[in-house]
Order: structure tokens, then C-alpha cells, then sequence
């Protein structure tokens, strides 16, 4: 090997040196700002899922509240619909009990209806005698109706 055939090395393998180290260098600057790059992302995302799980826990402890209220607002609703299903039950006994006051003054109206003609013809003025065979009661009867509602006219 000549004399200058190793110089040559020893600058083709320099040369090959610093093209490695400013390769290298270059690597590392674009590997430096991929990973500066990579760490603002993961801030960023760490970030993100800071605030979805405190908006998380927020929206849990809503729907906590919100389970609470609609748990009593359906005891209240239970209750009412007992106050109200007792308050129908005592309706319809009264409602059963006017029927029968209604029932019985229908019946009971065959009988008063000449009683109740007795009390018109005698407020009009009309004498015993037209009372009594109008209205097929008794003489004595349309006397005290007559009385009594005389006495009230003139009074």
C-alpha cells in the first residue's frame, strides 16, 4: 500500500465520520422536535381527559340528583294517587247514596204529586171542595193545606 493511499482513508474515513455525525445530528433535531411534538400532543390529550372525567363525575353526580328527585317525586305521586283513590271511593258512596235519596223521591213522588197539585190549587185561591175532587185526598187534608198556606199568603 502506498504511502498516500492511506491518507486517503484516513480522510474518506474523517469525511465518512462527520457525513455520519451531521446525519446523526440531523436525525436527532428532527427526532428532538417529533418527540416535542409528541409531548405538546400528550399535554394536550392528558388535558382533554382531565376535563372528561371531571365533566364525567359532574354528569354522574347529576344523574345522582336527578335519581333522588324523580325517587321522591314518585312517593309523592304514590301518595296523592292513594289520597286520591280514597277521596274517589268516598265519592262514589256519596254518589251511590244521592241515587238512592233519588230513586226513593221518585218513588215517593207518586204520592206527593197530589199533595204538591193540593199546595198549587190552594195557593191559587182554589176552595175544598174543587181540592178534594181534583186531588182525591181528604177533606180534613186539603182543610189544614189550605190553612196553611193561606196563613202564609196573607202573612
Amino acid at each position: 500500500m502506498s504511502l498516500l493511499a492511506v491518507p486517503i482513508i484516513a480522510v474518506v474515513a474523517l469525511v465518512a465520520s462527520v457525513l455520519s455525525l451531521v446525519v446523526i445530528f440531523i436525525l436527532s433535531v428532527r427526532h428532538k422536535a417529533q418527540l416535542t411534538l409528541l409531548t405538546s400532543q400528550y399535554q394536550a390529550q392528558e388535558l382533554i381527559l382531565n376535563n372528561i372525567q371531571r365533566t364525567n363525575e359532574k354528569l354522574h353526580f347529576d344523574i345522582d340528583k336527578l335519581q333522588q328527585q324523580y325517587e321522591q317525586i314518585m312517593i309523592e305521586n304514590t301518595q296523592v294517587s292513594k289520597q286520591l283513590e280514597h277521596r274517589i271511593k268516598i265519592l262514589q258512596t256519596q254518589i251511590d247514596n244521592q241515587h238512592d235519596v233519588i230513586s226513593q223521591l221518585q218513588t215517593d213522588q207518586g204520592d206527593n204529586k197530589f199533595y204538591t197539585r193540593a199546595i198549587k190549587l190552594a195557593k191559587k185561591g182554589a176552595n175544598i171542595d174543587e181540592i178534594v175532587t181534583e186531588c182525591e185526598l181528604p177533606y180534613a187534608e186539603v182543610e189544614m193545606l189550605i190553612s196553611v198556606y193561606q196563613k202564609k199568603t196573607s202573612s
